[in-house]
């Protein structure tokens, strides 16, 4: 049986909100630099907070960041803490920790575990400490590499830091954007399945239906592609070719971004 744990996260004021991108950064490169501030006024609009810094600034201000570290690959979190209507927030930029996915991780596939839990305002990226501390703690004990929220009506919405993509024949199933976090690497995954006639479609998944999927993968700024093995009690193909048809063509874009944006 699906072991679940039902939270309830709402926002008990509007303000502090504290708006963030975590930012993958390759060879001094700042991956899809554009996409997160796209993201990031969007998660604004959506908290209905509107005097932040413009993108030329915040885009200024990491170039110098990085340009003045010695840092050349890690996660960078960009975080814009918000106390009033009025506030025009100062900008913090920092390297923080980063789990990427080993080779054995990647081949073999990572176990997941379902929470009964969903976000305010899953559309907009806004730190709520509760739900995180509630999934660290689960990640934390060593069994799975990450927890997929369930919704109260029982459908599958997204991990706690990542998307979640479905194969059931040649086909890939993804829960419909206004349930989850539009995370970035889950927009360029759409995008390539569109360009290469990979059969997509973004629908409920309940999560009663886990056993009619052959194979199941998970999308984010550091995982990338990773196949997932297990789902509490329920086994995956982690070897599946599409699966690995996605990661290819994701790590070829991404190569792709780096070598246009590296100056000969």
């Amino acid at each position: 049986m699906t072991q679940m744990r039902s939270e309830e996260h709402q926002m008990s004021s509007k303000f502090p909100v504290e708006l963030y991108e975590v930012i993958r950064v390759i060879r001094k490169v700042p991956l899809l630099l554009e996409e997160h501030l796209n993201r990031l006024y969007q998660s604004a609009r959506l908290a209905e907070v509107y005097h932040l810094p413009g993108p030329v600034a915040l885009e200024e201000k990491l170039t110098s960041f990085l340009r003045n570290s010695e840092v050349t690959e890690g996660n960078i979190r960009l975080s814009l803490t918000v106390h009033s209507e009025e506030d025009v927030p100062e900008p913090t930029l920092a390297f923080i920790p980063h789990r990427y996915p080993g080779d054995k991780e990647y081949n073999e596939g990572v176990r997941l575990r379902t929470l009964m839990a969903q976000r305010e305002l899953p559309n907009a990226k806004i730190y709520r400490p509760v739900l995180r501390q509630r999934t660290d703690e689960i990640i934390a004990e060593g069994k799975y590499y990450e927890v997929l929220l369930v919704n109260h009506e029982g459908y599958i919405t997204e991990g706690s830091r990542s998307n979640v993509f479905f194969i059931k024949g040649n086909r890939l199933y993804t829960p419909p954007t206004q349930q989850v976090l539009p995370g970035i690497t889950r927009k360029v995954i759409l995008r390539l399945c569109i360009e290469n006639d990979i059969l997509i479609s973004e629908e409920p998944i309940k999560l009663l239906e886990l056993d009619t999927f052959d194979a199941v993968f998970i999308s984010g700024t550091s995982v990338k592609v990773l196949a997932v093995s297990h789902i509490d009690d329920h086994h995956f193909d982690n070897g599946n070719m599409l699966v690995k048809r996605i990661g290819r063509l994701y790590d070829e874009q991404i190569e792709s971004y780096i070598r246009n944006k590296i100056m000969p």
